[in-house]
C-alpha cells in the first residue's frame, strides 16, 4: 500500500502540485475558523440557577430556594452532581451534567425542571433565573468605566452609563452572553418614610407602597375614529424620570383627611439613593510618567464569553466595538480595558511561530552542512509548515481549540514532523548521488525512477517509525474529566502533526524532488561527515577495548537516577506566566463593605509601589447577580504586570510574590492567597475552593466541623512546602435578630406578621413599582429613613402599633439582638 502511494505520488506530480494548490486555498478559508483560547476549557456540562431574595437570610435562602431547586434537578437524565451555595440574599444552584451532554439541551432540561421548582418556593421570596451559558474560564475581557471629573460623574452615574450603554453595544458581539457590572451604586427612587408620621396619619408602608404603584402605570384604550384619521388611545401615567419623578412620587396622594389630600411627601422623604450593594471596586493605575494616581471607586464591566466561542474572535470584536462605545458616553466618561485574555493568545501562537523559526533555523544549518545541497534543505523545509497547516485545518474542520496545551503539543512536535522528510530526503539524494549504473535499466526518466525507488526504501520505516510516536500518544486520548480537557488537545495536535508529517514525507517531498531534482548529483566527498564517522570511530574502538567500565558506568547512572527520583518535583500541569497577579485577602467574616474599601485604600499603594506593577484592580465581593458569589469580607487584587524583562524586584513570579507578602503583611489579620487569574479559576473548578489543594470535610454539625477544619489547618500547616494554608469560614457572619415574643404579641393583639412586615418592608425596603427612560429602568424603594434604622437600639424604637393611647414599640414584642449566624 505504501508503495503503490510512493509510486502513484512520483508518477503523478502534476495532480499532488495541483492537491497542494488546493490545499493551500481551503486552508485560506478554513483557518480563520479555527479557535483561539489562552487555556483548555475545563469546565464540566453545567448550568447554574440564580435567584435573588433581597434580604433574606442565609438559612432561609437554603431551605426555602436552594433545597427545592436541587431536589427537582436530581431527576433529569445524565445529570452527575447538583451543588449549590447559599448567601443572604442569593441563591446559586449548579447543575453538572455528563460530559458529552448538549449545552443547550442540558439549559433547557434545566429550564424545564424550573417550573417545578418555582411552584415550591413560597410567592415573593425570589424568581428562579437561568445564568449566563459562559464556562469557567469565560471572564475573558474586563474593562473600567472612570470619570475624568468625579464631581460631574459619581458612582452612580458610571453604574448607570455601564448597564444601559454600555452593556447594550456590547452584548451583540459575537461570542458575548453577558456582561456583568460590578462596582458603583445602582440607582434608585428611594421614598425614605418616617415611622411616627405614618402612625400620626393611620397609615403603613404596605398603604405607601400601594399608592405609590397605583398612581404609576400607563393604560391603552385601543383606537378613536376622528373624521379621516384613526388615533391610538393611550393613558400616559409612568412617573416622569429625574427630579421631576421625585416630585411625581411625592405628589402622590395616600388618604384624605378632613379635606385635605395626604401626599406621600408629607411622611417620607423622596430622593436618589443606592441599592443595597454586597460588592465595589476601586483602581490605582501607573501614569506615563512612572507616578502612581489612586482612582477611587469605579465601575468595571466583565466580558463573558459564550461557551465554545472563539476566545480571540470575541476579544477581537469587543474591542472593535469600544470606539463606537467612546463615542456614546458622554465628555469626560472614559472606558479602558485592563484585563484581556488576548494576549495570552498571542504568547502561544507567538511560542509555536518561535519554535517554527527555530526549527529552520536548525534544519537549514544541519542540512546544509551535511547534504551541501539547498534544494534539498529547501524540500524538508517545506514539509514543516505544511504538516502544521493540516494539523490546524482538521482542528479548525473539528471545532478543536487551538490552545496553550494544543499550540504546545505543536512546538513538541516540530523536531518529530520533520524526521520522515529528513530521512527520506537523505535516501532521495543517496540514490541521485550514485552512478547510472544504480539505475535498473536504461529508460527515460531515470531521476524520477531514481527518486520512486528511494522513496519506496524508506517509506515504510518513516511509516512505522511515526506509528509509534502515535501509540505513545495515544494512551493521553482516553483520558476522562479534567485530564481529558487538559491533555487530550496536546495528544490531538501531536497525532495529527504526526500523521500531517508523514502524508507530506511519502507524498509531496517525493512529488516536488522529481521537478527540482532533473539530473543525477555528482558524489562529493563532505568533510564534516568523514570528520565525524573518524571521531564515532575511534571512540567506539575505545569503549569495546573497556566494555565492562561502559556497562559498569551506566549501571552506575540508572542506579543514581532511581535515587534521585523520590526528589523529583510533580506538577498536575504547568503553571502559565499569564503576565497578572491575582491576590486573595481574606478579612474576618463579619467585616462590612466600607472596611474592605478601608483595606483595600490601604493595600493598592503598597503594590503601586512596586516598578514592575502598572494597576491594581480591588474587587471587593460580588456583582449583584452572576459572577462569583464572595462576601464583602473577600478582597480580590487584580495586579498587572510589565514584560518579565523589565522585572527589577526580582526575576521571577515566585520571588516577587514573596516580596510583595512581606509588604503587605504590615497590616496585621490578614490572609494573603497568591495566584493568577486563570490558574485560581482552574483550581476552583477543579476542586470547588480556590486553592490548588482543598481538603473537604462532611458532616451536619457546623460546630464539629469548624472544629476539625481548625484542626486540619494546624496540621496541613506543619507540612513541608505549604504555604498560604486557610480555613474557609464557614461561621461568623454576624446578624441582626428579631425574635417576636409571642405571649406578648397575643397580649397587644399584634400579629407576627406585622413583626415581619416591619423587618422586611420598613427596614430592609419594599419594591413599588418603577421609573422608565427609553430602555432605563429604576426601581422605586420604600423603607424607613436611615436614622430609624442605623442602629440596633433604633431598631428596637420603631413603632408597631398605638394600644390604649400607647405606642407599642418593637422592643416590647420581640427580641432584637446581636447573633453570629452560620
Amino acid at each position: 500500500m505504501l508503495d503503490k502511494l510512493v509510486e502513484a505520488a512520483v508518477r503523478n506530480r502534476l495532480l499532488v502540485l495541483l492537491a497542494l494548490a488546493v490545499f493551500l486555498g481551503a486552508t485560506a478559508l478554513i483557518l480563520p475558523r479555527l479557535k483561539l483560547d489562552a487555556f483548555p476549557d475545563v469546565t464540566n456540562i453545567q448550568v447554574t440557577v440564580n435567584t435573588e431574595a433581597p434580604g433574606l437570610a442565609a438559612e432561609e435562602v437554603e431551605q426555602l430556594i436552594s433545597f427545592p431547586i436541587e431536589a427537582v434537578m436530581y431527576a433529569l437524565p445524565d445529570v452527575e452532581e447538583v451543588r449549590s451555595i447559599s448567601k443572604t440574599g442569593l441563591s446559586i444552584v449548579t447543575v453538572v451534567f455528563a460530559e458529552g451532554t448538549d449545552i443547550y439541551f442540558a439549559r433547557q432540561l434545566v429550564f424545564e425542571r424550573l417550573q417545578d421548582a418555582k411552584e415550591q418556593i413560597p410567592p415573593g421570596v425570589g424568581t428562579p433565573e437561568m445564568g449566563p451559558n459562559t464556562s469557567g474560564l469565560g471572564q475573558v475581557f474586563q474593562y473600567v468605566l472612570r470619570a475624568q471629573d468625579p464631581a460631574r460623574f459619581d458612582a452612580m452615574a458610571l453604574r448607570s452609563l455601564n448597564d444601559w450603554v454600555v452593556k447594550l453595544l456590547l452584548m451583540p458581539v459575537e461570542g458575548v452572553t453577558d456582561v456583568l457590572s460590578f462596582g458603583g451604586d445602582v440607582r434608585q427612587y428611594q421614598v425614605l418614610a418616617d415611622s411616627k408620621r405614618l402612625l400620626a396619619y393611620d397609615l403603613t408602608m404596605a398603604d405607601l407602597a400601594s399608592a405609590i404603584e397605583s398612581g404609576n402605570r400607563n393604560a391603552g384604550g385601543w383606537y378613536l375614529d376622528r373624521g379621516a384619521e384613526q388615533l391610538t388611545i393611550r393613558g400616559v401615567g409612568w412617573v416622569r424620570p429625574g427630579e421631576d419623578g421625585l416630585r411625581d412620587i411625592g405628589n402622590t396622594p395616600l388618604k384624605d383627611v378632613d379635606g385635605v389630600p395626604v401626599r406621600v411627601r408629607d411622611v417620607a422623604e423622596v430622593a436618589f439613593g443606592p441599592e443595597i450593594r454586597q460588592g465595589a471596586v476601586t483602581m490605582s493605575v501607573r501614569s506615563e510618567d512612572g507616578s502612581s494616581r489612586a482612582l477611587g471607586e469605579v465601575v468595571v464591566g466583565i466580558v463573558l464569553k459564550r461557551m465554545g466561542a472563539n476566545t480571540k474572535a470575541t476579544i477581537d470584536g469587543v474591542k472593535a466595538r469600544l470606539p463606537a462605545i467612546q463615542q456614546a458616553l458622554p465628555e469626560g466618561v472614559v472606558i479602558e480595558a485592563f484585563y484581556d485574555q488576548s494576549e495570552l493568545v498571542e504568547r502561544a501562537v507567538a511560542t509555536v511561530t518561535g519554535a517554527l523559526a527555530q526549527a529552520f533555523v536548525l534544519i537549514v544549518i544541519v542540512l546544509a552542512l551535511f547534504l551541501l545541497n539547498l534544494r534539498a534543505t529547501l524540500l524538508v523545509l517545506i514539509s514543516i509548515p505544511l504538516s502544521v497547516l493540516l494539523a490546524l485545518v482538521v482542528m479548525a474542520w473539528w471545532g478543536l481549540s487551538a490552545n496553550l496545551m494544543s499550540l504546545g503539543g505543536l512546538a513538541i512536535a516540530i523536531g518529530m514532523m520533520v524526521d520522515g522528510s529528513v530521512v527520506m530526503m537523505d535516501n532521495i539524494f543517496t540514490h541521485l548521488s550514485r552512478g547510472d549504473s544504480a539505475v535498473k535499466g536504461k529508460v527515460e526518466g531515470g531521476v524520477a525512477l531514481r527518486i520512486e525507488e528511494a522513496a519506496r526504501e524508506v517509506g515504510r520505516p518513516v511509516f512505522f517509525a511515526v506509528g509509534v510516536v502515535v501509540i505513545v500518544f495515544a494512551p493521553l486520548l482516553t483520558l476522562q474529566g479534567v485530564e481529558a480537557k487538559l491533555f487530550t488537545p496536546m495528544a490531538v495536535a501531536i497525532v495529527l502533526a504526526m500523521l500531517a508529517s508523514v502524508l507530506v514525507a511519502l507524498t509531496v517531498v517525493p512529488a516536488l524532488a522529481s521537478y527540482l531534482f532533473r539530473r543525477p548529483l555528482a558524489s562529493r566527498p563532505n568533510p564534516l561527515l568523514q570528520a565525524l564517522e573518524r571521531g564515532y570511530g575511534w571512540l567506539l574502538r575505545g569503549a569495546l577495548r573497556v566494555r565492562w567500565l561502559v556497562v559498569a558506568a551506566a549501571l552506575v547512572l540508572f542506579a543514581v537516577s532511581i535515587l534521585l527520583i523520590p526528589r523529583l518535583g510533580t506538577e498536575f500541569v504547568p503553571e502559565l506566566e499569564e503576565g497578572t497577579l491575582n491576590i486573595r485577602v481574606t478579612l474576618a467574616p463579619s467585616s462590612s463593605l466600607a472596611t474592605a474599601l478601608e483595606v483595600a485604600a490601604q493595600l493598592e499603594p503598597i503594590l503601586m509601589t512596586f516598578p514592575e506593577v502598572t494597576y491594581v484592580s480591588s474587587r471587593i465581593g460580588r456583582a449583584e447577580l452572576g459572577g462569583d458569589p464572595e462576601p464583602v469580607s473577600n478582597i480580590e487584587l487584580y495586579v498587572g504586570l510589565k514584560p518579565q524583562g523589565e522585572w527589577t524586584t526580582a526575576v521571577t513570579r515566585p520571588a516577587l510574590q514573596e516580596t510583595m507578602e512581606a509588604a503587605l503583611s504590615v497590616h496585621p489579620g490578614l490572609l494573603f492567597s497568591f495566584s493568577q487569574p486563570i490558574a485560581t479559576r482552574v483550581d476552583e473548578l477543579l476542586s470547588g475552593v480556590k486553592a490548588q489543594l482543598a481538603v473537604k470535610l462532611f458532616g451536619p454539625d457546623l460546630e464539629q466541623l469548624s472544629d476539625y477544619g481548625a484542626r486540619i489547618e494546624a496540621l496541613v500547616r506543619a507540612v513541608p512546602g505549604t504555604r498560604d494554608v486557610a480555613l474557609e469560614p464557614i461561621a461568623g457572619e454576624s446578624q441582626l435578630v428579631v425574635r417576636p415574643d409571642r405571649d406578648r404579641l397575643a397580649r397587644f393583639g399584634i400579629p407576627v406578621a406585622q413583626v415581619m412586615a416591619l423587618v422586611e418592608d420598613a427596614i430592609g425596603g419594599v419594591e413599588a413599582g418603577q421609573v422608565i427612560q427609553g430602555n432605563e429602568r429604576y426601581d422605586i424603594l420604600v423603607r424607613l429613613a436611615a436614622e430609624e434604622r442605623e442602629s440596633v437600639e433604633a431598631i428596637g424604637e420603631l413603632i408597631l402599633t398605638a394600644a390604649n393611647g400607647a405606642w407599642v414599640r418593637l422592643r416590647d414584642v420581640a427580641e432584637v439582638r446581636i447573633d453570629s449566624g452560620p
